[in-house]
């Protein structure tokens, strides 16, 4: 069930040696056989973009920022994505996950001014 309220997530993930020995054409074709089509799946429930951070951290070398009002749909995402071929081969690895909701105090705020029955029909 989709809540009213917009979550953002952001996913911090680094790819292995053997990911970065394909050539860039290998890299998209393993893309569109096995990632594009879970994005695909969830992309009516699910906002994701991709970045590239390892010229400005050591931590991970990229991340995705997902917004959705339908955590169950994250959830899911995040199982396929795991039993996909990208990381049962080992060729990314999670490594963080955040999780917020933007300006979440003003929707609390304005939830409890209408009532407590009301902002529990927001989760």
């Amino acid at each position: 069930m989709a809540s009213k309220i917009t979550y953002t997530i952001i996913v911090c993930y680094d790819f292995s040696k053997e990911w970065l020995d394909k050539s860039r054409d290998q890299r998209k074709a393993f893309e569109n056989e096995h990632i594009v089509p879970i994005l695909t799946k969830y992309a009516n429930t699910l906002k994701p973009r991709a970045y590239d951070a390892e010229s400005f951290t050591t931590e991970f070398s990229d991340f995705m920022i997902i917004e959705t009002k339908d955590l169950p749909s994250y959830y899911f995402m995040i199982e396929d994505l795991r039993q996909s071929a990208l990381f049962t081969e080992g060729l990314a690895n999670i490594k963080r996950i955040f999780m917020g909701i933007e300006d979440g105090y003003h929707t609390f705020e304005n939830e409890m001014a209408k009532g407590e029955e009301h902002a529990a029909a927001l989760v």
